[in-house]
């Protein structure tokens, strides 16, 4: 496992929880409007990845007043050792959340199949049509539909979420509830410029994204496609 960094503790992370944050180094997408420019493509001679060891014994440490894990990134479906770095985790008492991209279809069946994750939260970037765009990268499409299905299918508990980043239209949105149309949750999530990190792409800090008013008035439109969410502003 390549780990950045450890966060000890989060009420934010994992919904009624009280959760540390292990957020894991390296991306296969370089969305241009992501904030953890640091993970996606970490610099040469950068901070030392932190020993599994040393992560596992600060949970351990803290499991009697933690609830779970998030496990994040980066993206965490890419580490060769996840698996057995969950099980490490489950083996605590504690309960694990993973956010994902969702581009790696048959990671994810794993975990599940193996019950190594109570918790799936995966980025749905855009509409199929314009995800190229918004991932940075030339996307398997097909490879995020199956992530889709499987989630729906097999996890115990999910949610979908879009950051709407500047470019993403009221009709975008709508199409990518279509897309997970009967979820059990979809959120929307505004766009932030962070003042402490850059963006993967600095220049879209100055793009216009869809406004909070205008994220409610998204949300009414889609709301009925889904089972549950809201917008996170």
């Amino acid at each position: 496992m390549d780990i950045a960094a450890l966060v000890p503790l989060s009420l934010s992370d994992h919904e009624g929880r009280i959760a540390a944050v292990v957020f894991v180094r390296g991306c296969n997408f370089r969305c241009p409007f992501c904030h953890n420019a640091d993970l996606v493509r970490p610099a040469r001679g950068g901070d030392p990845m932190l020993p599994v060891e040393y992560v596992l014994a600060r949970l351990r440490d803290r499991s009697g007043f933690l609830d779970s894990v998030v496990v994040s990134g980066g993206e965490p479906t890419l580490q060769p050792d996840l698996a057995d770095f969950l099980a490490a985790i489950r083996k605590l008492g504690l309960a694990v959340k993973l956010d994902t991209n969702g581009a790696r279809p048959d990671v994810l069946a794993d975990l599940l199949d193996r019950r190594l994750v109570d918790f799936v939260a995966m980025d749905v970037k855009a509409p199929p049509s314009r995800y190229d765009e918004f991932c940075g990268v030339r996307a398997d499409v097909g490879a995020i539909e199956r992530s889709i299905g499987c989630l729906r299918e097999a996890a115990s508990d999910y949610e979908f979420r879009t950051t709407v980043a500047p470019g993403l239209a009221r009709e975008d949105l709508r199409a990518i509830a279509e897309w997970v149309r009967g979820a059990r949750r979809y959120f929307l999530q505004a766009f932030r410029v962070p003042t402490e990190k850059s963006l993967v792409d600095p220049t879209w800090a100055e793009r216009r994204a869809l406004s909070r008013d205008e994220l409610h008035q998204a949300w009414k439109d889609i709301a009925p496609l889904v089972r549950g969410g809201g917008v996170r502003a």
